[in-house]
Formats: structure tokens, sequence, C-alpha cells
């Protein structure tokens, strides 16, 4: 899918639920807050596959996660205003990757 001249397709999920999110401490005022708040969605799902792709060493391409070198558990209930379906969808593409599971060496 194409939004404009941009790709606007998801290729893989985690989680999206900023009420989800994890605790961090910022000293700086972000978004009117400062000390301790959570964050959600994309603002922490995108470092946490950073670091599970350095987890277990994978460059983390288009080769890698359409090739057959990841898994996937398939999320096939909310939306994004884009159903999820059993396989890839708009709304989450292939799914939730299974990694190491924060198993892998560093």
């Amino acid at each position: 899918m194409l939004c404009g001249t941009r790709r606007a397709t998801p290729d893989v999920s985690l989680d999206a639920d900023p009420n989800s999110g994890v605790s961090v401490y910022d000293s700086t005022k972000t978004n009117g807050q400062k000390g301790w708040f959570v964050v959600g969605g994309t603002s922490a799902s995108s470092p946490m596959v950073a670091a599970e792709s350095a987890a277990v060493g994978a460059a983390l391409d288009s080769a890698y996660v359409y090739g057959n070198s990841m898994s996937f558990r398939d999320i096939t209930s909310g939306n994004n205003g884009a159903p999820c379906l059993a396989g890839f969808d708009l709304c989450t593409g292939r799914g939730s990757w299974i990694g190491s599971g924060g198993t892998a060496a560093p």
C-alpha cells in the first residue's frame, strides 16, 4: 500500500497500545511531562524490535523479514483502522516477531 509516494504497509507488529507501555524517566519536559511516565506504541515497540534484532545479530531488512529467517505470531484481533485478519494484513503486517525471547547473547 502506498501513501502518496511513501510506503504505508506495516511489516511487523509488537505492542501498539500506549496503555501497556513501559516506564521511562526524563529530566527534561517532554509533551508536558517530566520525571517518570509511561510511553507505548511505536515509541516503545521500535527500540524493542531493534534490541531483538541486535540480540540475534540480524539486519532487519526486507530480505530478513520476508524470507524464511523469522517466525511470527499471527495477530488476528484489534485494528488500526484496518482489521487484523489471519495472515498478512494492513493492521499488523506479518504479525509479531517470535524472537529469542531475550535469551540470545548480546
